[in-house]
């Protein structure tokens, strides 16, 4: 594999009404810059290197642009070896469980662990714990996301269900967050976790 850089040119997206925001040129080595290409497009070997052809990206927070350049499909497949892939067989870890998402349709909540694992002064359970005792057997493997670097369990609420989590949302510090759950009322929880 080259260790050639590619001078990427990265321009910020975001959206204010009267911004100025510096241009900021910066080299990538190939394995950098497909990196980047990771959230926005996967494993697709064939999408990266139309994407690398063309010399341009976006990916929500950034602009990225550069020359465009033809790269070998095996080269580019060489790059995606060294990045993790989606494991389905891999059982759950709770020690290493970073966040936890609950969403409704494109409602999204993001909660990191140490937040949930916070607890009242004198309790003896902490929102985490019972959230995990709660999800039990029911976790299955989602997928590998590369935007959060972390794989993804997910346990689906149905009506039934959900009322169990409802009473978990009292142990939730601080109270106002309990209450965006509330609100929110999840169909989904999805559990992040670092290999």
């Amino acid at each position: 594999m080259s260790n050639e850089s590619i001078r990427v040119k990265l321009v910020s997206e975001a959206a204010e009404y009267v911004s100025i925001t510096p241009i900021i040129h910066r080299d990538y080595t190939l394995h950098e810059l497909i990196g980047a290409m990771l959230p926005v497009v996967g494993r697709d070997a064939e999408r990266i290197r139309q994407i690398l052809r063309v010399g341009g990206l976006s990916n929500g927070e950034y602009r990225f642009r550069w020359e465009g350049r033809e790269e070998d499909a095996a080269q580019i497949e060489n790059v995606l070896a060294g990045y993790p892939r989606a494991e389905p067989q891999r059982p759950f870890d709770a020690g290493k469980c970073v966040a936890i998402r609950f969403s409704r349709g494109v409602e999204v909540l993001s909660l990191p662990r140490e937040t949930a694992e916070r607890k009242g002064l004198f309790a003896a359970k902490s929102f985490w714990d019972e959230l995990l005792r709660f999800a039990g057997s029911g976790l299955r493997y989602a997928d590998y996301s590369y935007a959060d670097q972390a794989d993804v369990y997910v346990l689906e609420l149905d009506v039934s269900s959900h009322e169990a989590f409802r009473a978990l949302l009292p142990l939730m510090k601080p109270k106002s967050a309990g209450e965006r759950l509330e609100r929110l009322r999840p169909e989904k929880i999805e559990l992040l976790t670092r290999r």
